[in-house]
């Protein structure tokens, strides 16, 4: 009946009180009523503590990279920007952490991998077209990163040291420290709970240093090229990098029907590149860092140093009647970030002339929810919310790329706002105990304006007083049916349409390091009807699930070009996409607490009609895979031993529109693809638990456009009371 949609954010990104119910081996979010799953009308994926605390898991992206149907790009070590895809859609996944949303007006998530592994208690995630939910930037689905609220006193500490296994390979002295402790006071009408998490690491080199296309090298040297025919003079340095994040939380009953509750947070992560390492050496064999003078193993756009901050609030207050329940909750999530780099040519490793990117943004969100039991079969759900978002990016001059403070003026800068006025209903049905269905329809007004780019380097550019409005209906309808006839069998299927309005990073990405970009503001929305149908099994701890999935796309945008000086990339509307495909997911027990996961998915993803690229018709999009597979094998009892051993394999895909086949040992490119990672440890009774990790045990360090990091290990101890 779409609840434990409509409940993952109060069918419009609500921030929400947890209450947890344990549902034929998966944990359900609700607020006053928990959804059966086999009224789910989608393909849901829970992912709960213990697979959170006792599987291969670095970061909170590696929660979800093993789910059937979900794609994390370019995700190689620690990943600053994570850009998460489900069923191969390009911006299309929206993702919430406890009722929030996290996406700002650039389409980035930046806060994504600040936020520490170890609060996050469950993880939901809904696939499928979920526009009418949530609005612009849900047509691929849905990802919420839940923590927990105690409900006596509670702590956890946590501390792990890793390493690279193989020198030069993987990540340096990864510290990871992580503290929490919660408390109820008031005869329990008051929950508090206070986290903080600390990730350090020398982190490892992940892109080559490329000699300029414009540079000729020197006769005298013997410089290295890929099979792209760079030259490389090296390695791109290793990323040093620490994370902080400190969250509080509050709830408070103010009577049997009444609750506030409120979070705020703080976190920040910054970087510098360092250590390089040539490729280049001279007639003495010593190493070569400039050439004709000039070092060029800085400057790329591609490292530099940099400090990236957010700070999040919600206030949320909600009142239960008889029959009835209505919430208001407002949120605000902010980044303010830095990031300079040498001028390339001109300065060096240590200091010289440079250039900034600097951005400020803000997503504010009010949200009104109602919902009412109409009589015992129908249930209806009313919401309104109100985004407002401002984003700036400033690009200055530098006498000094190592000194924060030497910015002088500003040569390029872009930005723009956006107001979002919307409306939702739906009306959950349940004709009878084994047949439950959804119609829901979303209004959303949205009106970007205040837009402008001003480019000093190529004034033909710029642009002022940039603005569109879209005014979009989002229906959806689904069903759900769990036959007599077919016990443990549950069919469900949906069809609903989504939207998503061009970001400013469509719109404004620009040439950096020796990858071109040109802009392209005139992007219009991109418009999405979808369909998918499936069957669930549940059986004596067996579990499988098989999906078709069918996304048909009208003005889809997508990444043109090959980064070439002579044919740029550029984010474009093609006429006409079709992304189909499978999910199929199994859990197979072996013996008790034993057993066997895995999951399979099938992405076509087409262009199918483009007036203004005919030879890309037919083709593939580009950085999306057709096959990945995971399989994982699980001992994980409630104490003692445990261990997981988990694989992911995708063959090679395509960097380009042209399906240009993926080139080996080359950055930019995608290669085929396997990792194999372990864990196992010694949970006491007590609360210690004790654990090593191992990360990329195979040491198969293939291009994911970025090479990923080599075989690693992680020693770890945990206490929890």
């Amino acid at each position: 009946m779409f609840k434990i949609l409509c409940n993952l954010a109060f069918c419009m990104g609500f921030a929400y009180s947890m209450q947890s119910y344990t549902l034929n081996k998966s944990i359900i979010t609700g607020n006053t009523l928990a959804t059966d799953v086999e009224k789910i009308p989608s393909n849901v994926s829970v992912v709960d503590n213990k697979h959170i605390q006792y599987i291969p898991n670095t970061k909170i992206t590696d929660t979800i990279k093993k789910l059937s149907g979900v794609r994390v790009d370019n995700d190689v070590g620690f990943n600053p920007r994570p850009k998460v895809k489900i069923r191969g859609i390009n911006y299309g996944t929206l993702l919430m952490l406890d009722g929030v949303i996290l996406s700002d007006l650039e389409g980035e998530n930046r806060i994504l991998n600040q936020i520490s592994l170890y609060d996050v208690e469950r993880v939901e995630v809904a696939r499928g077209a979920l526009s009418s939910l949530y609005g612009a930037g849900a047509i691929g689905g849905v990802v919420h990163f839940i923590t927990a609220m105690p409900t006596q006193f509670q702590s956890q500490f946590l501390l792990s040291y890793g390493n690279e296994l193989y020198k030069d390979t993987a990540e340096k002295n990864l510290i990871r420290a992580f503290a929490s402790v919660g408390d109820v006071f008031i005869d329990k009408r008051l929950r508090v709970k206070l986290s903080a998490g600390l990730t350090h690491s020398d982190g490892y080199s992940s892109f080559p240093t490329l000699l300029p296309s414009s540079e000729t090298a020197p006769n005298n040297i013997n410089i290295p090229t890929d099979k792209a025919g760079n030259h490389i003079l090296g390695d791109g340095g290793r990323r040093d990098y620490a994370i902080y994040d400190i969250r509080l939380r509050a709830e408070y009953d103010i009577s049997d029907s009444d609750m506030l509750s409120s979070m705020i947070s703080f976190s920040n992560h910054n970087y510098t590149f360092g250590h390089f390492k040539s490729s280049v050496k001279d007639s003495a064999g010593q190493d070569i860092h400039l050439i004709n003078g000039k070092d060029y193993f800085v400057g790329s756009g591609l490292g530099g140093m940099g400090t990236y901050s957010h700070l999040l609030g919600n206030l949320t207050y909600q009142h239960d009647f008889l029959e009835s329940y209505f919430k208001i909750a407002f949120s605000t999530l902010n980044l303010f970030s830095l990031w300079q780099d040498a001028k390339q040519g001109e300065g060096d490793r240590y200091g010289g002339a440079g250039t900034t990117q600097d951005i400020d943004s803000t997503s504010n969100y009010l949200d009104m929810f109602y919902r009412v039991n109409l009589n015992s079969i129908h249930s209806l759900n009313t919401a309104m919310q109100f985004r407002y978002y401002t984003f700036t990016q400033l690009n200055a001059n530098m006498t000094n790329w190592k000194d924060y403070k030497s910015r002088t003026d500003v040569y390029r800068s872009y930005g723009g706002k956006a107001f979002v006025a919307s409306a939702y209903m739906s009306v959950d049905s349940e004709w009878l105990p084994h047949l439950s269905s959804t119609l829901g329809m979303r209004y959303d007004y949205w009106k970007n304006f205040d837009g402008y780019l001003l480019d000093n380097n190529n004034p033909a550019t710029n642009r002022n007083n940039q603005g569109a409005i879209s005014s979009v209906f989002s229906p959806k309808a689904s069903i759900n049916y769990a036959p007599n006839f077919l016990q443990n069998i549950i069919l469900k299927s949906s069809i609903g349409s989504g939207f998503r309005m061009p970001t400013m990073r469509d719109m404004y990405q620009f040439t950096h390091s020796n990858t071109y970009w040109k802009i392209n503001p005139d992007l219009k929305q991109e418009s999405a009807l979808s369909f998918d149908i499936g069957v669930e099994y549940q059986h004596k701890g067996f579990e499988g699930k098989f999906y078709y999935y069918d996304t048909e796309l009208w003005d889809m945008i997508y990444r043109s070009g090959t980064g070439k000086e002579n044919n740029p990339y550029q984010n474009v509307n093609a006429g006409r996409g079709r992304i189909h495909g499978v999910e199929i997911s199994a859990q197979v027990p072996i013996l008790s607490d034993l057993y066997i996961e895995s999951n399979y998915t099938l992405t076509l993803a087409t262009i199918i009609k483009n007036n203004a690229k005919k030879d890309t018709e037919g083709k593939q999009l580009a950085a999306t895979p057709k096959h990945m597979v995971n399989i994982a094998l699980n001992y994980l009892p409630q104490y003692g031993l445990y261990a997981s051993m988990w694989a992911y394999y995708a063959p090679a895909f395509y960097a380009d529109d042209l399906n240009t086949p993926a080139l080996s040992d080359t950055y930019g490119n995608y290669e085929s693809q396997f990792t194999l990672n372990a864990k196992c440890g010694y949970n006491f009774k007590n609360g210690i638990d004790i654990s090593a990790s191992f990360a990329n045990i195979t040491n198969n360090r293939y291009y994911d456009f970025y090479q990923v990091a080599g075989a690693s290990y992680s020693l770890q101890l945990r206490y929890k009371l």
